[in-house]
């Protein structure tokens, strides 16, 4: 067992690597009563493509997702009501390159912990469950394809990429869903839920040794020594966008925006300027966009936004882009004068020491903060931990950012070039 100690921040974190493969980590919160487990496979929406013991898959798009509900369901009854019967709150997540199963308690924990193993270890699928799943599923995926929030969104996101998987919604299609079967979410399972290919993240006031050996135990039992080596396969994502304007008529009352740009990255970049991009971009569309900006308080004065108007930037290692959402009947407009103050600030000195210091005292009490929700802490961890990094870096990654590095950083995402709009519109 690894032990850290963040002596600045007072913070320990424990870590095991099971006989399995299962990575373990635990952040020791003295005086908490509250307890969160994360318990994470990297299997998500974008693996749909890969080869395993030699042998190429190309699944169904959206299988991690129907994985994901169908976990839950065994063969004596609901696992969930198990979870409120034992005092916990349980929930599930998949996103494109992970899914996530979680609970959190104040009491019961090791019935939980065990529950929670069994459940994500253990699957049960029937040929019945299926099918009547892949109508739960075709309904939520009707229910959103009436969402404009929606649409925009998927539109935009298959209008910047050409190949990529992350064109496909997490859900899938109503297409591709119908083609689920129990022995492809089984295969699916024995590949992407080995104990190799997953991690768990305990956040507490536990015995740390009684901890690990329930963990050790639980996991020696299951008796696995053949792991798989698992390969993927994407598409070269060529850098330029599929189509610059994508518009969709629907039964709205006002326009809906969203403008992306996207971004590839120029090369292997190393795992902690990956983190380190991602704040600095964090900063600087803050400093151009955010509330307390200048150009955000000229937009709302032109009556060119309003509180619908939000941006961010998101990115990994085979996909990134920058998105702008709006509402209103002015869109150009708005792509126009957004396209107007990103040429600005890379034309003049916009950006200065103070903006980015207030920036970096923001964000660090924000961080110091959530350091006291052990849901955060385990949420965060193990996102960090699964990108390569670490969570307690943040501090030092955001010590060492600096004024050139925003205006190196902003002006080299945000480019014209590799820009689409996607546009809700309302019947004519």
């Amino acid at each position: 067992m690894e032990v850290t100690h963040y002596k600045d921040i007072d913070e320990t974190v424990y870590h095991e690597k099971m006989n399995n493969g299962l990575e373990v980590v635990y952040i020791k919160k003295g005086g908490f009563n509250k307890k969160f487990v994360t318990y994470t496979t990297k299997f998500g929406s974008m693996d749909n493509d890969f080869t395993v013991d030699g042998i190429r898959h190309q699944i169904p798009d959206g299988i991690a997702h129907f994985l994901e509900h169908k976990m839950f369901e065994k063969e004596d009854g609901d696992v969930f009501n198990k979870f409120s019967q034992n005092g916990a709150n349980a929930n599930a997540f998949t996103s494109y390159d992970r899914t996530t199963y979680l609970f959190s308690c104040t009491e019961n924990f090791y019935e939980n912990l065990k529950l929670l193993m069994d459940m994500v270890e253990t699957p049960y699928f029937t040929d019945e469950s299926v099918k009547k799943e892949i109508g739960i599923i075709n309904e939520e995926i009707k229910m959103y394809q009436d969402n404009p929030g929606f649409r925009v969104y998927n539109q935009l996101l298959e209008s910047l990429y050409q190949k990529h998987p992350i064109r496909i919604d997490i859900a899938g299609t109503l297409e591709s869903i119908s083609e689920i079967t129990k022995d492809t979410l089984y295969m699916c399972h024995e590949t992407f839920y080995a104990p190799n290919n997953m991690v768990m993240v305990i956040v507490g006031d536990f015995d740390t040794e009684e901890l690990f050996e329930f963990i050790r135990t639980h996991q020696d039992n299951r008796n696995i020594e053949v792991l798989k080596e698992i390969t993927h396969h994407f598409e070269v994502e060529p850098k330029d966008v599929l189509e610059s304007v994508a518009t969709t008529p629907m039964n709205v009352s006002d326009t809906r925006l969203m403008l992306g740009f996207k971004y590839l990255e120029p090369g292997e970049e190393d795992k902690y300027n990956e983190a380190k991009r991602d704040i600095i971009m964090m900063f600087a569309l803050d400093m151009v966009f955010g509330a307390q900006s200048k150009y955000y308080y000229e937009m709302m004065n032109e009556s060119l936004i309003d509180e619908s108007f939000n941006f961010g930037f998101s990115a990994e290692h085979t996909y990134g882009h920058t998105l702008f959402t709006s509402r209103g009947s002015n869109a150009k407009d708005v792509v126009k004068r957004i396209l107007e103050i990103i040429e600005e600030v890379n034309t003049t000195d916009y950006f200065t020491d103070e903006m980015l210091l207030s920036q970096k005292r923001e964000l660090l009490g924000d961080y110091l903060s959530s350091l006291d929700s052990p849901e955060y802490i385990a949420n965060q961890y193990t996102k960090y931990l699964l990108d390569g990094n670490n969570l307690y870096q943040v501090p030092s990654i955001v010590d060492g950012i600096t004024l050139e590095d925003v205006k190196v950083t902003f002006k080299e995402v945000l480019d014209p070039k590799y820009m689409s709009e996607s546009l809700i519109v309302p019947y004519e």
